[in-house]
């Protein structure tokens, strides 16, 4: 029985791995023509009147901009290859730096996101399937409604205004307090800090993650609320939970260990899928909090129009967004042999 298990979750990889090579050249494509059929000349709506006709057709064919349309999409697809997001219009620098410099910032902040919005729609969707139709359940549906709907931006603002104009407890934007970096590492100011005893700078480090990530969390964070209620709702229904109640098993045993653990399988899947809306959403809340991440970098690009540098990053996404949502599907498999077979 384990060999042939092994054998269906090694298939089921394989099988995740071939479809995951269409998904990529769908959202490749995607993103070069999108950037292709916008209106103008990607060099006159960047640099306008900065550089003279010469210069700009320069850059124009040191980018490749002047070739056929098939032959920058092959080019295109050959540099995503190696691992080269082309050059910025207005900077002349790699994207791949910009990447290596900007990501970490922006993962620190995603991950960090992530253990807010678990942290508050496991518990609160919990709570409230424990307590169904009582006022604390209507209280935990109406807060999932209205914490999904709340534009991240917004929101951003209100939490500024509070907890940093009017208490004056936390910052309003930034990542770290001016000196304060702790020896590099990995780059994730949290991980640094600790792996170097630094706490002086984990404590400014946290400090200045608890706005933005509080922010892009609790809006992800309604997601989960109604996620797993409804799991759990429909756990509490199932055979096994009455076949424990009648063996005279405490309902808090029943709840705990036997509906939540089995209520939280789907809960990893939507996890995965729920990465590509923290990305997304990491641009806003970068930009609200001037957080020096790839989602800032991404919106001042948008705004100086370099549009290859917008393609850059935006391809870098896709890949990122891709190979995420695969290795959920992969941690899903195993947890849940069920998923195997479907």
């Amino acid at each position: 029985m384990a060999r042939a298990g092994g054998g269906s979750l090694r298939t089921y990889v394989l099988v995740r791995l071939v479809l995951a090579v269409p998904i990529l050249f769908i959202l490749l494509t995607t993103t070069f023509l999108l950037l292709r059929v916008a209106p103008g000349d990607p060099i006159t709506a960047t640099l306008g009147d900065r550089v003279s006709d010469v210069r700009a057709a320069q850059i124009r064919k040191d980018l490749g901009l002047d070739r056929p349309l098939w032959r920058q999409y092959i080019s295109y697809l050959g540099k995503v290859g190696q691992g080269d997001f082309g050059n910025a219009i207005t900077t002349n620098r790699p994207i791949a730096k910009t990447i290596g410099d900007r990501f970490p910032a922006t993962l620190e902040l995603t991950l960090a996101s992530m253990v807010v919005a678990v942290g508050v729609g496991v518990l609160l969707g919990a709570a409230s399937a424990r307590f169904r139709d009582t006022p604390l359940d209507v209280g935990g549906r109406l807060l999932g409604i209205v914490l999904y709907a709340a534009p991240i931006f917004w929101l951003g603002i209100m939490l500024q205004l509070v907890f940093s104009i009017k208490l004056h407890l936390l910052p309003t934007g930034g990542r770290i307090a001016p000196f304060s970096e702790p020896r590099t590492i990995t780059h994730l100011y949290v991980v640094d800090s600790i792996l170097t005893g630094d706490w002086a700078a984990l404590g400014s480090t946290l400090r200045y993650l608890t706005l933005p990530a509080f922010t892009l969390g609790i809006v992800i964070g309604g997601i989960f609320i109604r996620l797993v209620r409804v799991n759990m709702l429909q756990t509490l229904k199932s055979d096994y939970v009455e076949a424990a109640r009648a063996r005279g098993i405490p309902e808090r045993a029943v709840v705990f260990r036997h509906a939540f653990k089995n209520a939280l399988v789907p809960v990893v899947t939507i996890i995965g899928l729920q990465f590509a809306l923290l990305l997304s959403g990491a641009v806003l809340t970068e930009a609200t909090f001037t957080w020096p991440g790839l989602g800032l970098s991404l919106y001042q690009f948008l705004q100086n129009r370099d549009y290859t540098a917008v393609q850059g990053l935006v391809t870098f996404y896709a890949l990122f967004v891709v190979a995420v949502s695969l290795l959920i599907d992969i941690i899903s498999a195993w947890v849940d042999p069920r998923i195997r077979f479907s």
